[in-house]
Formats: structure tokens, C-alpha cells, sequence
């Protein structure tokens, strides 16, 4: 009896100092890495449609001549056409534009442009029925949608994103949220990017609406997006042990032949059709790349034009282990965050030597002469039932911040608003 009771103590203090045995739930795990293409992609840039510096005709011919593969038209309000019509504008959204002329594509260069003429027969994709939507908010609550159409010359309501996302899943589309660092003016302060009451309420946006693929990490030139990152780590911490991933995206909103080039999402998928692309933004088999990282790299930094993004070539996922390798191209650097810090540096993470600073998932990000590229995050399982705890506004506090968001839906309060804003 005395040793088989030393056994079992002996046992249990085994099993206790055990690692854990992680379940990894890869966005890349459909990916087949060897014959599977890496498409660059953008999917919101502007015209003269809307609020663009340039015609459709230049703009999409700037994408192609930067080899990009994938690019969505998002003019605000304004559900996209093929490049060799004419979308109809929206009043007054084209202001600035007026009296300008709108060339577009002649049909005979769309097809050049779709059958990859100069560049070895790889074609530039169009998004479909891509837009920008909560057109004329002042507050810029932006989302993006694709496939569904829904949208065309509705200007939106101030401070709600519910009625974008809702009519975009409706339509049989999908979205993502565009520049959220812009609403919550996180840019100078990257607590409010950290604080509950934001987070929980884009939270309750992705768990509502499983069309809501992602949200924006990179914006143009990662100014009010510079926080960005820290809300999708806590979006993350929050989401991932609930089984809802949502993935990051880096994205031009060109407007200005300057911004075209400074980011790309680059997708993974068999050959370049809508069919894919639309299975890779919902299932994560893309990275996000950006030539700036105002946080990581420092405003001075720049990513060189001519050198390409960091990327990955292959990712190696063994469970058995609980082992993540990839094979880097173009990166000096490799780090890998979890919970919103960076717990390991190296092409090869193991799970189970990190497993005190992990909670539910680590991700990934590239670092090089071209700037930094993220990969989408990985959810992990240890058994453990590890819950973020509730940390949402509740009773009083909850009334107080959905009266205020019901207040200040009304343009003209928020006209006020920013005319305060920018008297103080």
C-alpha cells in the first residue's frame, strides 16, 4: 500500500510538471506550399470617384505597373464597376473632384490588363462589388465590403459600424474594418487602444457578425493606425478562446499616387480568382505587409521601395512537438508575440518552452530591408480551458456608454464636436 501510494504521488508530480500539449489551429494549414501561388493584393484605394487625387484609368494602371495582383476600387459610397465603366458618383462625396475629368480603362486595356499583357500572362484580379462604406461620417468609422454590393450612395450614420456589417452579411458579402485607430483616436495614445470599453465593443462586432473577417493592423502610412496592432492583440486575447479568429490586413487607402506601394496583403491560394480570394480572407491563408511599423521600426524608418516585404515561403506546423518553423525570405528578423509582447525571436518557435507567457494563441512578425510583414495569428489549446476574463462594462457604466454612442450618432453633434475639437 505505502508504495503504491509513493507511486501515485510520484505520478501526479509528473504529470504537474508536465508541459502542456497544445492543439494548433493554423490559418495556413489548407496552404499547399508547393504549388499554391502568393498573389499581392491591395483592397482600398480611392479615385477621383470619391476622394482620389487620381482617375480610376491611373490608378489601376499604377497597381499593375507595381505588379500587384488583386486590387479593390473602395471609393466611398460607391460600389465598384469593372475599370472600363463609370461608377455612379455620390453627392456630395466627389466635391473636391468636381469638374474634373474621370477617365477609366478602355475595354481593349482591361483585357490586357486581366490577361497579364507585359508581365508574363499574370493578370490583375478585380475585387468585386468592393466599397467603402459609412461614406460621409465625420467620425470615421469605415468599413469595407466585397462581394455583397450593398452600399451604393448611402452616407452611413455617425459612430455605427452595425448597419454596414449587417446589410454587407445580408448581401451575401463580407467586410472589414477599416483604420479603427481613427475612430478611437488611439494615435498618441496607445492605452486607449488597451482600454475594455473599446475593445469589448468591436469585440461584440466579431462575435455578431461572422462575416466580419478582420480589421486594418496597416494603414497607408501608419499614423492613426499606429496602435492598431495593440487593439487586434486584445481583440485576439479576448476572441480566440471563444473559437472566433480574425485576421489582420494591410492596406494602401491610396489616395495620392505616393501611397500606392506602401503595403500589401499577400494571399495564398491556387490561382488568382474571386472564388479563392474571398476562401483566403475568411480562412487567414494570407500575410500583412507594410513598409512602415511606427511603434516597431520608429517614425525615421522606411522600407525600401526597391527591396521586397519580408515574407514567408513555408510554414511547418508540428503538433506532435508543438513546433512552429518557417522558412523566411528577405527578414533579418523574426518575432514571435503573444498576448500582445514578444516572448521569442528565431524562425523556429517552441510552444512548450514558452508555454508560462502563452495563454491562446502566438503570431508572427517579419522584419527587413523592405519593412515588416504579420502573419495571421495561431490559435492554441492546451486543455487548460483558459478564458480572458470578463473585463465588459456592465449595469450603469454599460447605460452610460450606449447613451452616449445613441447621442452622438447625429452628424450634427458630431459637426460640433470636431468644431470643438479644433478650437481647443
Amino acid at each position: 500500500f505505502l508504495c503504491a501510494a509513493l507511486l501515485l504521488l510520484a505520478t501526479s508530480a509528473a504529470f504537474a510538471d508536465a508541459p502542456p500539449d497544445y492543439r494548433i489551429t493554423s490559418p495556413y494549414a489548407g496552404v499547399n506550399w508547393e504549388t499554391d501561388g502568393v498573389f499581392k493584393a491591395n483592397l482600398h484605394a480611392h479615385t477621383t470617384f470619391s476622394d482620389g487625387n487620381h482617375s480610376m484609368a491611373e490608378v489601376v494602371e499604377e497597381y499593375y505597373r507595381q505588379g500587384y495582383d488583386i486590387l479593390a476600387t473602395s471609393d466611398h459610397g460607391i460600389v465598384s464597376v469593372p475599370w472600363d465603366q463609370s461608377p455612379r458618383t455620390v453627392f456630395p462625396l466627389d466635391i473636391q473632384n468636381w469638374g474634373k475629368e474621370r477617365p477609366v480603362l478602355s475595354s481593349e486595356r482591361l483585357a490586357e490588363i486581366t490577361a497579364g499583357v507585359n508581365r508574363g500572362g499574370r493578370g490583375m484580379l478585380r475585387v468585386p462589388q468592393s466599397i467603402e462604406m459609412n461614406a460621409a461620417v465625420v467620425n470615421k468609422s469605415h468599413v469595407n465590403g466585397f462581394f455583397g454590393g450593398w452600399g451604393q450612395g448611402w452616407w452611413g450614420l455617425e459612430n455605427d459600424y452595425r448597419s454596414a456589417i449587417d446589410q454587407t452579411e445580408r448581401s451575401g458579402g463580407i467586410s472589414h474594418l477599416n483604420h479603427p485607430g481613427d475612430w478611437i483616436q488611439s494615435s498618441d495614445d496607445a492605452a486607449i487602444a488597451r482600454d475594455p470599453k473599446n475593445v469589448n465593443f468591436f469585440a461584440a462586432l466579431f462575435r455578431d457578425y461572422p462575416s466580419l473577417v478582420g480589421m486594418e493592423i496597416y494603414n497607408r502610412v501608419d499614423t492613426v493606425t499606429r496602435h492598431d496592432r495593440i487593439l487586434w492583440d486584445e481583440l485576439l486575447r479576448r476572441l480566440v478562446p471563444e473559437g472566433r479568429l480574425l485576421w489582420g490586413f494591410a492596406n494602401d487607402d491610396s489616395h495620392v499616387m505616393s501611397d500606392i506601394g506602401g503595403t500589401a496583403e499577400f494571399f495564398l491560394m491556387p490561382s488568382n480568382t474571386a472564388q479563392n480570394l474571398r476562401k483566403a480572407m475568411e480562412s487567414g491563408a494570407f500575410f500583412a505587409s507594410s513598409r512602415r511599423d511606427r511603434v516597431v521600426l520608429g517614425d525615421a524608418f522606411v522600407g525600401d521601395a526597391q527591396a521586397a516585404f519580408p515574407m514567408v515561403s513555408k510554414i511547418t506546423v508540428d503538433e506532435a512537438a508543438d513546433v512552429i518553423t518557417l522558412t523566411v525570405t528577405d527578414t533579418e528578423k523574426v518575432e514571435w508575440i503573444a498576448d500582445g509582447k514578444v516572448i521569442a525571436t528565431g524562425a523556429v518557435l517552441s510552444l512548450r518552452e514558452h508555454a508560462e507567457e502563452i495563454t491562446c494563441y502566438v503570431r508572427a512578425q517579419l522584419i527587413g530591408p523592405g519593412g515588416i510583414t504579420a502573419t495571421q495569428p495561431f490559435a492554441l489549446e492546451d486543455g487548460s480551458g483558459y478564458v480572458f476574463p470578463d473585463d465588459s462594462l456592465q449595469g450603469w457604466e454599460k447605460f452610460k456608454f450606449d447613451l452616449l454612442l445613441f447621442l452622438r450618432s447625429n452628424m450634427l453633434v458630431a459637426l460640433i464636436e470636431l468644431l470643438i475639437d479644433q478650437i481647443g
